[in-house]
């Protein structure tokens, strides 16, 4: 019987004196691995980041429209990429409500030398845009 020791089907560490890279992609298929444990290369099925994004205001305010007036939807995301759709809605929203204060800011007359002659006028001034801007967006992006 030959003893002879097959390093063919051992985990490698090494290649070629050099040491084995932690990511690879082949573009054979278009994924790319990972290396465990220092010898297994496993494809990363999931978004990088998916797991890191955490909702912002307008995010959170849809997701929790979606929990309680239409959990059939919020299902179907669940099953496929919720946290891409959130900062889809986070994004649109966010551009919306900061176009929408600039706009209103502009033709209401919020200015900085309102800022200084008149305080009070110019908080409730500013209160205002920001909620109608805010409800806008409520009714443009969160809840249709």
């Amino acid at each position: 019987m030959n003893k002879t020791y097959n390093n063919e089907n051992q985990p490698r560490e090494r290649l070629d004196n050099q040491p084995l890279p932690e990511h690879i992609h082949d573009d054979n298929n278009g994924l790319d691995y990972t290396l465990v444990d220092g010898a297994y290369y496993l494809p990363n099925l999931l978004p990088p980041d998916d797991e890191e994004y955490t909702p912002g205001i307008w995010g959170r305010r849809y997701l929790i429209y979606l929990k309680e007036y239409r959990p059939s939807l919020l299902t179907g995301l669940r099953s496929g990429n919720l946290s891409a759709h959130l900062r889809r809605i986070e994004e649109s929203a966010e551009a919306m409500y900061e176009n929408l204060v600039a706009r209103m800011g502009e033709s209401d007359g919020l200015t900085n030398q309102l800022k200084l002659d008149d305080q009070m006028a110019w908080v409730r001034l500013t209160n205002s845009i920001r909620h109608r801007a805010e409800e806008i967006v409520k009714a443009e992006i969160i809840y249709r």
